[in-house]
Protein backbone atom coordinates (compact mmCIF):
# COMPACT_ATOMS: atom_id res chain seq x y z
CA UNK A 1 0.00 0.00 0.00
CA UNK A 2 1.65 3.50 -1.01
CA UNK A 3 1.51 6.13 2.05
CA UNK A 4 -0.46 7.99 -0.61
CA UNK A 5 -3.51 5.22 -0.50
CA UNK A 6 -2.86 4.70 3.74
CA UNK A 7 -3.61 8.81 3.92
CA UNK A 8 -7.21 8.82 1.47
CA UNK A 9 -8.31 5.60 3.20
CA UNK A 10 -8.02 7.04 6.42
CA UNK A 11 -9.82 10.08 5.28
CA UNK A 12 -12.07 8.13 4.43
CA UNK A 13 -12.57 6.19 7.35
CA UNK A 14 -12.54 9.31 9.29
CA UNK A 15 -15.52 10.99 7.83
CA UNK A 16 -17.39 7.63 8.47
CA UNK A 17 -17.02 7.85 11.61
CA UNK A 18 -18.09 11.26 12.18
CA UNK A 19 -20.90 10.53 10.36
CA UNK A 20 -22.04 7.81 12.31
CA UNK A 21 -21.72 10.25 15.72
CA UNK A 22 -23.78 12.96 13.97
CA UNK A 23 -27.07 10.49 13.12
CA UNK A 24 -26.37 8.80 16.28
CA UNK A 25 -29.72 8.30 17.82
CA UNK A 26 -29.90 7.05 21.50
CA UNK A 27 -28.47 3.70 22.26
CA UNK A 28 -25.77 2.17 20.59
CA UNK A 29 -23.67 1.96 17.27
CA UNK A 30 -20.52 1.25 15.07
CA UNK A 31 -18.26 2.62 12.69
CA UNK A 32 -17.29 6.22 12.56
CA UNK A 33 -13.48 10.01 12.76
CA UNK A 34 -12.29 13.38 10.23
CA UNK A 35 -13.21 15.83 7.60
CA UNK A 36 -12.08 19.25 7.72
CA UNK A 37 -11.55 21.84 10.56
CA UNK A 38 -11.09 25.70 10.79
CA UNK A 39 -10.24 25.32 14.57
CA UNK A 40 -6.50 25.83 15.29
CA UNK A 41 -4.17 22.83 16.06
CA UNK A 42 -1.85 22.94 18.39
CA UNK A 43 0.79 19.83 16.73
CA UNK A 44 1.03 17.91 13.38
CA UNK A 45 -0.59 14.43 14.25
CA UNK A 46 0.69 11.88 11.46
CA UNK A 47 -0.67 8.66 9.67
CA UNK A 48 1.31 5.07 11.33
CA UNK A 49 4.43 4.15 9.86
CA UNK A 50 4.05 0.50 10.76
CA UNK A 51 1.03 0.02 8.28
CA UNK A 52 3.81 0.83 5.08
CA UNK A 53 6.67 -1.41 6.34
CA UNK A 54 4.35 -4.44 6.65
CA UNK A 55 0.79 -4.24 4.59
CA UNK A 56 -2.16 -5.48 7.12
CA UNK A 57 -4.76 -7.56 5.61
CA UNK A 58 -8.34 -8.02 6.38
CA UNK A 59 -8.93 -11.60 8.23
CA UNK A 60 -12.58 -12.77 9.13
CA UNK A 61 -13.61 -14.82 11.69
CA UNK A 62 -13.26 -18.35 8.50
CA UNK A 63 -9.75 -17.30 8.60
CA UNK A 64 -8.72 -17.75 12.79
CA UNK A 65 -6.98 -21.38 14.39
CA UNK A 66 -7.42 -22.35 18.19
CA UNK A 67 -4.49 -23.39 20.10
CA UNK A 68 -4.88 -25.84 22.59
CA UNK A 69 -3.88 -24.08 25.68
CA UNK A 70 -5.61 -20.65 25.14
CA UNK A 71 -9.22 -19.63 23.76
CA UNK A 72 -7.89 -16.55 21.94
CA UNK A 73 -8.05 -16.16 18.65
CA UNK A 74 -4.77 -16.65 16.43
CA UNK A 75 -3.88 -17.48 13.13
CA UNK A 76 -1.45 -20.04 12.52
CA UNK A 77 0.90 -19.20 9.20
CA UNK A 78 3.56 -21.76 7.50
CA UNK A 79 7.04 -20.75 6.46
CA UNK A 80 9.45 -21.55 4.00
CA UNK A 81 11.13 -24.82 4.86
CA UNK A 82 14.90 -24.40 5.03
CA UNK A 83 16.52 -26.29 1.85
CA UNK A 84 19.69 -28.86 2.15
CA UNK A 85 21.11 -27.24 -1.00
CA UNK A 86 22.33 -29.43 -4.16
CA UNK A 87 25.19 -31.44 -5.03
CA UNK A 88 27.01 -33.09 -7.69
CA UNK A 89 28.17 -36.85 -7.58
CA UNK A 90 28.76 -39.47 -9.69
CA UNK A 91 26.66 -41.03 -12.35
CA UNK A 92 26.91 -44.04 -10.29
CA UNK A 93 25.66 -43.22 -7.11
CA UNK A 94 22.14 -42.13 -5.70
CA UNK A 95 20.89 -38.88 -4.02
CA UNK A 96 21.34 -38.36 -0.40
CA UNK A 97 17.71 -38.51 1.94
CA UNK A 98 16.44 -35.80 2.95
CA UNK A 99 13.66 -35.28 5.14
CA UNK A 100 11.77 -31.77 4.95
CA UNK A 101 8.82 -30.03 7.49
CA UNK A 102 7.59 -26.53 6.92
CA UNK A 103 7.72 -24.19 9.84
CA UNK A 104 5.11 -22.97 11.07
CA UNK A 105 4.63 -19.54 13.38
CA UNK A 106 1.81 -17.88 15.15
CA UNK A 107 -0.12 -14.79 15.20
CA UNK A 108 -2.03 -13.50 17.89
CA UNK A 109 -4.00 -10.56 18.26
CA UNK A 110 -4.67 -7.78 20.67
CA UNK A 111 -6.96 -4.72 20.96
CA UNK A 112 -5.77 -0.65 20.70
CA UNK A 113 -8.45 1.05 22.09
CA UNK A 114 -8.72 5.30 22.72
CA UNK A 115 -10.66 6.30 25.93
CA UNK A 116 -13.82 6.83 26.24
CA UNK A 117 -14.83 10.48 25.77
CA UNK A 118 -17.50 11.81 27.27
CA UNK A 119 -19.81 15.00 26.58
CA UNK A 120 -23.04 17.05 27.24
CA UNK A 121 -24.18 17.88 24.04
CA UNK A 122 -25.69 21.21 25.02
CA UNK A 123 -21.90 22.26 25.57
CA UNK A 124 -21.37 21.46 22.45
CA UNK A 125 -23.81 24.28 20.46
CA UNK A 126 -21.18 27.00 21.51
CA UNK A 127 -19.23 25.96 18.94
CA UNK A 128 -18.16 26.79 15.62
CA UNK A 129 -16.50 24.10 14.67
CA UNK A 130 -17.38 20.33 15.23
CA UNK A 131 -15.14 19.00 18.33
CA UNK A 132 -16.24 15.92 17.80
CA UNK A 133 -14.94 15.72 14.50
CA UNK A 134 -11.44 17.06 15.74
CA UNK A 135 -11.33 14.14 18.74
CA UNK A 136 -12.39 11.59 16.38
CA UNK A 137 -9.74 12.80 14.05
CA UNK A 138 -6.80 13.12 17.00
CA UNK A 139 -8.50 9.48 18.08
CA UNK A 140 -7.29 7.97 15.07
CA UNK A 141 -4.22 8.71 14.50
CA UNK A 142 -3.53 8.19 18.32
CA UNK A 143 -4.64 4.57 17.22
CA UNK A 144 -2.46 4.45 14.60
CA UNK A 145 0.75 5.58 17.06
CA UNK A 146 0.21 3.09 19.66
CA UNK A 147 0.55 0.58 16.63
CA UNK A 148 3.79 1.88 15.67
CA UNK A 149 5.01 2.24 19.26
CA UNK A 150 4.29 -1.67 19.46
CA UNK A 151 5.80 -2.45 16.14
CA UNK A 152 9.06 -0.64 17.11
CA UNK A 153 9.09 -1.86 20.62
CA UNK A 154 9.37 -5.49 19.02
CA UNK A 155 11.86 -4.03 16.76
CA UNK A 156 14.15 -3.09 19.20
CA UNK A 157 13.66 -6.44 21.39
CA UNK A 158 14.55 -8.41 18.42
CA UNK A 159 17.43 -6.42 17.42
CA UNK A 160 19.06 -5.48 20.56
CA UNK A 161 19.00 -9.62 21.01
CA UNK A 162 20.26 -10.35 17.54
CA UNK A 163 17.76 -13.39 17.54
CA UNK A 164 18.71 -13.93 13.86
CA UNK A 165 21.93 -14.72 14.97
CA UNK A 166 24.12 -12.02 13.97
CA UNK A 167 24.60 -8.29 14.90
CA UNK A 168 21.21 -6.86 14.34
CA UNK A 169 22.08 -3.28 16.33
CA UNK A 170 24.91 -1.82 14.43
CA UNK A 171 26.37 1.67 15.33
CA UNK A 172 28.61 3.33 12.80
CA UNK A 173 30.54 6.19 14.01
CA UNK A 174 30.18 8.91 11.51
CA UNK A 175 26.61 10.82 10.31
CA UNK A 176 25.53 9.81 6.88
CA UNK A 177 27.77 9.82 4.52
CA UNK A 178 27.69 8.47 0.78
CA UNK A 179 30.35 6.32 2.21
CA UNK A 180 28.55 5.28 5.28
CA UNK A 181 25.28 4.68 4.03
CA UNK A 182 26.38 2.56 1.19
CA UNK A 183 28.20 0.32 3.82
CA UNK A 184 24.66 0.10 5.45
CA UNK A 185 22.97 -1.26 2.59
CA UNK A 186 24.43 -4.39 3.20
CA UNK A 187 23.76 -5.58 6.32
CA UNK A 188 20.07 -7.40 5.02
CA UNK A 189 21.86 -8.40 1.72
CA UNK A 190 24.36 -10.35 3.34
CA UNK A 191 21.58 -12.38 4.66
CA UNK A 192 20.36 -13.34 1.13
CA UNK A 193 17.52 -10.90 1.47
CA UNK A 194 16.40 -7.30 -0.14
CA UNK A 195 16.39 -4.28 1.20
CA UNK A 196 12.21 -3.22 1.82
CA UNK A 197 12.13 0.11 3.14
CA UNK A 198 14.21 2.13 5.52
CA UNK A 199 12.47 4.52 8.44
CA UNK A 200 14.50 7.17 10.11
CA UNK A 201 13.14 10.19 11.84
CA UNK A 202 12.98 13.76 9.89
CA UNK A 203 15.58 14.98 11.72
CA UNK A 204 17.71 12.27 10.92
CA UNK A 205 16.97 12.64 7.66
CA UNK A 206 18.33 16.25 7.70
CA UNK A 207 21.77 14.60 7.69
CA UNK A 208 21.11 13.63 3.60
CA UNK A 209 20.26 17.72 2.93
CA UNK A 210 24.23 18.37 4.45
CA UNK A 211 25.62 16.06 0.86
CA UNK A 212 27.20 18.53 -1.44
CA UNK A 213 27.37 18.16 -5.12
CA UNK A 214 30.48 15.81 -4.60
CA UNK A 215 29.16 13.31 -2.74
CA UNK A 216 25.74 13.14 -4.63
CA UNK A 217 26.47 14.54 -7.92
CA UNK A 218 24.58 16.29 -10.63
CA UNK A 219 22.13 18.92 -9.72
CA UNK A 220 20.55 16.40 -6.92
CA UNK A 221 22.30 18.97 -4.61
CA UNK A 222 20.76 22.13 -5.31
CA UNK A 223 17.33 20.79 -5.60
CA UNK A 224 17.77 19.15 -2.25
CA UNK A 225 18.95 22.75 -0.79
CA UNK A 226 15.80 24.20 -2.67
CA UNK A 227 13.19 21.77 -1.87
CA UNK A 228 14.51 19.70 1.20
CA UNK A 229 13.59 16.29 1.67
CA UNK A 230 10.87 16.62 -0.52
CA UNK A 231 13.41 16.77 -3.57
CA UNK A 232 14.06 13.31 -3.35
CA UNK A 233 11.31 11.67 -5.64
CA UNK A 234 9.34 8.71 -3.49
CA UNK A 235 11.95 9.18 -1.04
CA UNK A 236 14.11 6.86 -2.55
CA UNK A 237 17.94 7.01 -1.58
CA UNK A 238 20.25 4.60 -3.42
CA UNK A 239 17.40 2.24 -4.92
CA UNK A 240 15.95 1.95 -1.43
CA UNK A 241 12.19 3.63 -0.53
CA UNK A 242 12.75 5.40 2.80
CA UNK A 243 10.07 6.46 5.44
CA UNK A 244 10.67 9.56 7.40
CA UNK A 245 8.85 10.54 10.05
CA UNK A 246 8.54 13.17 12.81
CA UNK A 247 7.77 10.34 15.59
CA UNK A 248 11.05 11.26 17.41
CA UNK A 249 9.62 9.97 20.54
CA UNK A 250 9.59 6.63 18.83
CA UNK A 251 12.68 6.58 16.34
CA UNK A 252 15.30 8.10 18.05
CA UNK A 253 18.09 10.61 16.40
CA UNK A 254 20.85 8.69 14.19
CA UNK A 255 18.35 5.99 14.23
CA UNK A 256 17.66 3.73 10.84
CA UNK A 257 15.63 0.78 10.67
CA UNK A 258 16.05 -1.51 8.08
CA UNK A 259 12.94 -4.10 7.14
CA UNK A 260 13.31 -6.70 3.66
CA UNK A 261 10.05 -6.82 1.67
CA UNK A 262 7.08 -8.26 3.70
CA UNK A 263 6.59 -11.12 1.98
CA UNK A 264 10.28 -11.69 3.46
CA UNK A 265 9.62 -10.40 7.06
CA UNK A 266 6.16 -11.50 8.46
CA UNK A 267 2.10 -11.10 8.62
CA UNK A 268 0.12 -8.16 9.78
CA UNK A 269 -3.53 -8.69 10.22
CA UNK A 270 -6.53 -6.60 10.87
CA UNK A 271 -9.30 -8.90 12.58
CA UNK A 272 -11.41 -5.49 13.27
CA UNK A 273 -10.55 -2.52 11.58
CA UNK A 274 -11.42 0.69 13.57
CA UNK A 275 -14.77 0.64 14.76
CA UNK A 276 -16.44 3.53 16.58
CA UNK A 277 -18.67 2.48 19.58
CA UNK A 278 -21.27 5.82 20.53
CA UNK A 279 -23.84 5.91 23.07
CA UNK A 280 -26.17 8.65 23.18
CA UNK A 281 -28.56 8.81 25.87
CA UNK A 282 -30.50 11.89 26.54
CA UNK A 283 -28.40 14.64 26.40
CA UNK A 284 -25.31 12.74 27.27
CA UNK A 285 -23.02 11.55 24.07
CA UNK A 286 -20.21 8.88 25.06
CA UNK A 287 -17.71 7.40 22.25
CA UNK A 288 -14.98 5.60 21.90
CA UNK A 289 -12.74 3.98 19.14
CA UNK A 290 -10.87 0.45 18.81
CA UNK A 291 -9.47 -1.40 16.77
CA UNK A 292 -8.37 -5.35 17.20
CA UNK A 293 -4.97 -5.84 15.20
CA UNK A 294 -2.54 -9.00 14.98
CA UNK A 295 1.26 -8.87 13.54
CA UNK A 296 4.49 -10.90 13.84
CA UNK A 297 7.66 -10.64 12.24
CA UNK A 298 8.17 -14.46 11.35
CA UNK A 299 11.70 -13.62 9.35
CA UNK A 300 13.45 -12.19 12.29
CA UNK A 301 16.68 -11.76 9.90
CA UNK A 302 14.55 -9.30 7.99
CA UNK A 303 14.81 -6.68 10.67
CA UNK A 304 18.10 -4.19 11.16
CA UNK A 305 18.78 -1.50 13.21
CA UNK A 306 21.72 0.81 12.02
CA UNK A 307 23.00 3.79 14.68
CA UNK A 308 25.06 6.47 13.26
CA UNK A 309 26.24 7.90 15.93
CA UNK A 310 28.06 10.82 14.52
CA UNK A 311 27.87 14.54 16.17
CA UNK A 312 24.62 16.28 15.17
CA UNK A 313 23.15 19.45 16.07
CA UNK A 314 20.84 18.48 19.14
CA UNK A 315 17.14 19.60 19.26
CA UNK A 316 14.63 19.64 21.89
Amino acid sequence: MSQEANLESTEVLSKKLLDAISRADDGLLKNASDAGTQMIRRRLRENGFSRLILPYKQVSDADLNYLPDTELPVIVEEMEPESPGAKAIPFNDTADTAFYRGDKFVVYFCKITTPEFTKNVDELRTYKNDLRQVITDNALKDIQTEEDGRFIKEVDRICAAGEAGVDQDVTINSLITRSSYAEALSFLEDRNLNNGVFLMNRRTAKDILRLNRTEIGGDLAETLFKSGLSGLQSAEIMGVRHIFTMKRDLVADGVVYQFAEPNFLGRAYVLQDVTMYVEKKKDILRFSAQEKIGITFANVAGLNKVTFSGTRISAV
